[in-house]
């Protein structure tokens, strides 16, 4: 049965509604329609209505007033796009668009969706919840993106872009005190320095109590209280060359993972009264887990632009790390079942540089080169007293990853109409990895299992020791070749066929030296035709697209738990996988003041050949086949609704805004157990505002998840041992005050 929220949607559609979350503008421009939205998704500023892929903008404005504060937020709103963090990782995201994601939270899985901050990908996942304060916009391109974007953009890109100092003294804050304790502020400072030099400082600080309780005292858990500082110096010639230097600091000290326990009575980490899908917001931690989920990163990028008689040049250099340290009380229960530690230190290095140059009156022509290094080392301690008494698993990734690439775009206007694109990049990647496991008991050997619990400083018993160290290099060649047609000075009609690629690697957690691989990169082809189209001067828009995606060898990660408790993973290049769909986004503006909204978007993601080993009930390899698979994160609907009114009130404006969305079912693993399909989710979120005449100030109230549903984020579910599940946030309301001078 189809919800309610779907149907509200197709109905939104044919009235030409128009979604927040589509980063369509609340406000109509001086002509009275809607607002144009320049985006860089191709590396030069154009007209989101005039980019030949689908793209969705969120503005900044539209996420303060939503009170989204990570990209997280942005879930369940974007066609065809999934945000969720891991059950156990709560700082990693699991990013899937068109059913392009991966399943599971250590940095050697690498990325399928990357997130791109200031012209800078962020490396790993661990670290792409990107704060969302003080931001321009938020471009969510879907499909692949490996010819501008690089390796690991096979189902797309989170584009972010700040705010740039002004050069004008100016500032403006915002206050936020909702339940749970919430507190929030968020405030940034212009400053001009010289005639040339300007700068500026941001700053976000949230903090809340915990959404759960304690089983063992009522206590809370998962508390947030988070900082960021990022500052900014920018020098302008006022000729040709600019060149702007961000400094950020983060810092998180947060609660531990607050994942629940779903075991059933059949599995060996079931705790009557402690493990259940009903009891919402409750789960156990043992006294003896710290509740610590403690990170600090830093970034420093300097982005240089320099016009000459040979193009426009731009460079982007980088340097960015963080520090992880995590406990995590896994069983979530009261006892001493399975606990971790996992401690990760990362760092990345980062070039571009790139030209774009007219060649005669009718092409335009984008090269550069592109170098990337990172490293990361985890150290993830694992105590497994609810499978053995006293025993441990101490497992270490280290790996190291070095990419270059060549690139080249080319746009031609054939007609004044008819615009031809192609490109090409060429990328040579080399990464080594060593990855060790072992178990530890109190006493050094298995003499004393059975008596004592173990402890993270256990020694490692004789004969238990197992590394595995391997090194390999990919040349990959990734391309996209299209078509684009102006029907009519408001309307694009637009086709391409692109083939991106995720690098290969090495696996991080094995239990048997011949786990760690490697194994070898995925390709994705994809042909996709779409319409974008303004009609009656600008007051009606509408954006359509349909995709084919064909995946070979496409790689999927195995987590395995054996019976003993150890914990391994492999990643299989599964074969072959097919996804289509379409995405539909109308946007509206009836009367003055009034914003409507609608998106429907479709989604049949299946594998097509996937034969791999699995672990049976006794902790046995075995065959299996699962072609015919629903891929993981890949809801066959979702689709957002919505209405935005302003009205003058009380000699100033009220702003209302509601809006309404809907994500069918969809399971969180390739092996589409019942147990691990999460149901549909239709959250419903809204805020009322007022400002005076000149909008210098204003006050509101806000809501997310209005009437309280409950649902899970993610699904793991590692038979015979136990089920875990994240949860999504409860019902949350507050007020804000915002000022700007």
């Amino acid at each position: 049965m189809i919800s309610r929220t779907l149907c509200v949607s197709a109905i939104a559609l044919l009235a030409a509604e128009t979604a927040f979350a589509q980063g369509v503008a609340q406000d109509a421009n001086a002509t009275g329609g809607l607002e144009e939205i320049v985006v860089t998704a191709q590396k030069r500023a154009e007209n989101l209505q005039s980019v030949p892929i689908s793209v969705t903008a969120v503005t900044g404005s539209s996420l303060e007033k939503q009170k989204i504060t990570n990209i997280q937020g942005l879930a369940n709103s974007i066609p065809n796009v999934q945000i969720n963090s891991f059950a156990n990782s709560p700082d990693s995201a699991v990013f899937t668009i068109r059913g392009v994601g991966v399943n599971d939270a250590d940095p050697y899985v690498g990325t399928t969706v990357s997130v791109v901050v200031d012209g800078v990908v962020v490396g790993v996942n661990t670290a792409a919840l990107a704060s969302l304060f003080d931001i321009e916009r938020v471009e969510i391109l879907r499909g692949p993106q490996g010819t501008l974007f690089g390796a690991n953009t096979t189902g797309g890109v989170v584009n972010v872009i700040t705010k740039q100092p002004t050069g004008e003294l100016g500032g403006e804050v915002q206050l936020t005190y909702g339940n749970f304790n919430r507190i929030e502020l968020n405030a940034a400072m212009n400053v001009p320095i010289t005639e040339n030099l300007a700068g500026k400082v941001s700053v976000l600080h949230t903090s809340r109590d915990g959404y759960f309780k304690n089983y063992l005292n009522g206590g809370k858990l998962g508390d947030v209280d988070m900082s960021t500082v990022r500052a900014y110096l920018k020098y302008d010639s006022h000729s040709s060359y600019n060149a702007t230097l961000i400094g950020e600091y983060g810092r998180t000290r947060n609660g531990s993972q607050t994942n629940l326990n779903i075991s059933t009575p059949d599995l060996l980490l079931y705790v009557p009264g402690e493990t259940s899908y009903t009891k919402r917001f409750m789960r156990g931690q043992s006294s003896d887990q710290p509740d610590q989920n403690d990170r600090d990163s830093y970034s420093a990028t300097l982005t240089q632009n320099l016009a000459t008689g040979f193009g426009d040049w731009v460079s982007i250099t980088n340097y960015k790390k963080y520090d992880h340290d995590l406990y995590s009380d896994d069983d979530a229960t009261t006892r001493v079942f399975l606990q971790t530690r996992r401690r990760i230190k990362h760092e990345q290095y980062s070039q571009e540089l790139r030209d774009t140059v007219k060649l005669g009156d009718r092409a335009q022509l984008i090269f550069g080169g592109f170098a990337f290094h990172q490293k990361y080392f985890l150290d993830q301690e694992t105590k497994l007293d609810g499978f053995l008494l006293g025993l441990g698993q101490p497992q270490t990734q280290d790996q190291k990853m070095t990419s270059l690439s060549a690139f080249t775009q080319l746009y031609y206007d054939i007609t004044d109409q008819l615009r031809f694109q192609a490109g090409v990049r060429y990328s040579h990647e080399k990464t080594s990895a060593t990855s060790t496991t072992a178990n530890t008991t109190p006493c050094g050997d298995f003499t004393c299992v059975g008596v004592n619990y173990s402890s993270y400083d256990d020694p490692i018993a004789a004969g238990t020791f197992v590394s595995a160290s391997g090194k390999k290099s990919w040349n990959k060649l990734g391309w996209k070749i299209g078509l684009d047609y102006k029907l009519a000075n408001t309307s694009l009609l637009y086709g391409y066929y692109a083939r991106g690629f995720k690098s290969g690697g090495f696996t991080g957690r094995i239990v048997v030296p011949e786990d760690i691989g490697p194994y070898n990169p995925e390709t994705l082809d994809t042909f996709e035709l779409g319409l974008k189209t303004d009609l009656l001067d600008r007051h009606l828009r509408i954006n359509l697209s349909g995709f084919y995606n064909l995946y070979k060898d496409m790689q999927v990660v195995q987590n395995k738990t054996y019976p003993s408790g150890a914990n391994s993973a492999s990643i299989a290049n599964a074969g072959k996988a097919k996804t289509k769909g379409f995405e539909l986004e109308v946007t509206a503006l009836p009367v003055e003041g009034l914003t409507l909204s609608g998106s429907i978007a479709y989604l049949d993601a299946k594998y097509k050949k996937y034969n791999t080993t699995v672990l049976d009930g006794d902790g046995n390899d075995v065959t299996a086949s699962f072609a015919g698979n629903t891929l993981m994160n890949a809801p066959k609907w979702n689709a957002a609704a919505s209405i935005n009114y302003v009205v003058p009130v009380a000699g100033g404006k009220a702003a209302f805004f509601l809006q309404d969305t809907y994500t069918s079912s969809k399971f969180t693993n390739y092996t589409n157990l019942p147990q691990e399909k999460i149901g549909k989710i239709n959250l419903v979120n809204g805020n009322i505002s007022w400002s005076p005449e000149d909008e210098r100030w204003s006050v509101g109230v806000y809501g997310r998840n209005l009437f309280d549903k409950k649902y899970f984020g993610q699904i793991g579910w590692f038979a015979p041992s136990f089920g875990i599940a994240s949860m999504g946030a409860p019902q949350e309301y507050g007020v804000d005050f915002k000022m700007k001078w």
